[in-house]
């Protein structure tokens, strides 16, 4: 995810032609994750930064929440879309769960 400071994805709730999404994503990702070790706002929170200017100017970015607000408008807009969690699976479903995402992505396109 990129920070809201340089990219304002709420906006894509309110586009126009509202393609059907398909959000796959690893339940034990490390990287995008609403605890990310490797989010500073959250490290930063964990008392982890030294001089951190405090949560109003640096909160963590609680990333999986995100997009999933994102998508609850996308979708209570008119949109629709699919979230898979895959257990035991990190930040590459792709290549963790090759088969079960393909089987996933075929499903979603042929309906």
């Amino acid at each position: 995810m990129l920070a809201p400071k340089y990219m304002n994805q709420g906006n894509f709730a309110t586009i126009g032609v509202k393609p059907p999404v398909l959000w796959i994503h690893g339940v034990d990702d490390q990287i995008v994750s609403d605890t990310s070790l490797l989010e500073f706002g959250y490290l930063g929170q964990l008392g982890f930064v030294p001089d951190r200017p405090g949560e109003e100017l640096y909160p963590p970015q609680p990333m999986k929440t995100q997009v999933r607000t994102v998508l609850d408008a996308y979708r209570a807009n008119g949109g629709f879309y699919q979230e898979v969690a895959l257990t035991d699976c990190g930040h590459s479903p792709h290549i963790e769960k090759p088969a079960e995402v393909l089987k996933l992505f075929t499903e979603f396109v042929q309906r």
